[in-house]
């Protein structure tokens, strides 16, 4: 029999805290211990409103404050100048990017120089969160001297995690593994010009320089962060929970095909997806009204992306809602008659989101535009799921014979492989992590 072994993981996301961050590492928590490893979690504490915490029941868990850039007069939990990120708005406004772009080449010029000298971004410097750091760093070394551990694993962006953990491990000497959930100064959608970029990388490659393993989200992220760090890496999926999903709710009576979370403008582009609308509503628009379609997208609130429906002549199919948690998302996933995903418009940077495993998991068919011939074609087509695509007459014959469908029998069926699908799960990734921190201890110091 297996020792348990005793983990600590430092994230600044974690639940309650509804950031899509936090997710990854609470289900970690939640498996660990089927395959040996006790976890302990340091992460930040928050405002949120709570939630169900079924999951970390037997997790160990250290919420510690931390300083605001935004809110360092605020008094929150008792604590002066420390606070934690509140959950977002009900009706957020349009993103800074979106907002100061629309004052032309001078706006984004602007929005670019302030990304270079203001803490407004959690997945490389600025780190908005740095004002965790001290707090994360103090407590870790009181857990480290309360007890015994195996292992540390962080989780970011934020950076402030990995930068957390770097000082974690030089204090106590454990094997490190930092998991990349996003990029840090390889991102692909937070851009950085090149002098900025490089400062930034050699500042990486010197947090990083303890680190044992690395693993992240994507096979082409891995191949990169092995390049920059030359370090053994490992991909762990994101995955999706089958115990997360509500039971079967009631199916929408009108066609909705529902996309849920925020959308990246212009990096992932719907518009093939409106010509294909353009397409099928032909020049009254009764293929659509007959079964009474919507497009809704659940977290984006962008005049742009109005603006592209309205240019093809769709926007009365097209509506924009707030977000929703993740329960209620995933309940409205499983009520579509199907799921639109867009995916990264550079197919090179295989850019694997937590959303499509959600996606898959709800078993809805999914209608996927954007480049294939990336690692996320190969999943598509494992799991049953029509591939990517930008073409949209090949867009527009999917929905087409979808809407037919629905219109015989009041539903789309799923293609979906049962089998292939169970590789995806949390709670197989987990098990991923679990050998890779094993591989980490065995290959000592």
């Amino acid at each position: 029999m297996k020792p348990v072994r005793r983990v600590l993981i430092v994230s600044f996301f974690y639940p309650p805290n509804p950031a899509v961050g936090g997710r990854r590492v609470s289900k970690f928590a939640r498996y660990l211990p089927e395959f040996g490893w006790t976890p302990t979690v340091l992460t930040a504490a928050t405002e949120a409103s709570p939630s169900p915490r079924e999951e970390q029941d037997s997790t160990s868990v250290h919420a510690t404050g931390y300083v605001s850039p935004w809110k360092l007069l605020k008094r929150s939990s008792g604590r002066s100048n420390i606070t934690a990120p509140t959950a977002p708005p009900t009706a957020p406004r349009p993103p800074l990017r979106e907002r100061m772009g629309r004052a032309g080449p001078l706006g984004r010029a602007t929005y670019r120089a302030l990304r270079h000298i203001l803490p407004l971004s959690t997945v490389r410097l600025p780190d908005s969160t740095l004002g965790w750091v001290p707090f994360a760093l103090a407590e870790g070394r009181r857990i480290l001297r309360a007890g015994t551990f195996d292992a540390i694993v962080s989780s970011a962006g934020p950076p402030s995690s990995h930068i957390v953990a770097a000082g974690l491990q030089r204090t106590s000497g454990l094997p490190w593994i930092a998991d990349f959930r996003d990029l840090w100064s390889e991102n692909h959608w937070d851009t950085r010009v090149a002098p900025f970029k490089w400062l930034e990388g050699r500042f990486e490659q010197r947090v990083l320089r303890q680190a044992r393993l690395i693993t992240t989200v994507a096979p082409a992220w891995a191949r990169r962060l092995a390049a920059v760090h030359d370090k053994p890496t490992e991909v762990i999926y994101n995955g999706f929970d089958p115990p997360d999903y509500p039971d079967v709710p009631e199916p929408e009576t009108h066609f909705v095909l529902n996309y849920m979370g925020t959308l990246i403008w212009p990096g992932q582009d719907p518009e093939p997806a409106f010509k294909a609308l353009a397409q099928l509503a032909g020049t009254d628009g009764s293929e659509l009204d007959g079964v009474g379609f919507q497009l809704r997208f659940f977290g984006t609130l962008s005049a742009a992306l109005q603006g592209l429906a309205r240019n093809h002549g769709v926007e009365r199919w097209v509506h924009q809602l707030p977000a929703v948690t993740y329960r209620e998302s995933l309940a409205r996933q499983m009520a579509s008659t199907a799921l639109l995903f867009v995916g990264w418009n550079d197919a090179a940077e295989d850019h694997i989101t937590a959303k499509i495993f959600e996606y898959l998991g709800s078993g809805r068919p999914i209608l996927a535009v954007g480049p294939s011939g990336s690692t996320l074609s190969q999943i598509l087509r494992d799991c049953g799921a029509p591939d990517l695509t930008t073409d949209p007459e090949e867009i527009a014959a999917r929905l087409g014979g979808w809407i037919q469908e629905f219109r015989a029998t009041g539903t789309v069926a799923s293609s979906r492989n049962e089998q292939p699908l169970t590789r995806y799960t949390r709670r197989a990734q987990t098990e991923r992590l679990a050998q890779t921190l094993e591989r980490a201890l065995a290959e000592g110091p």
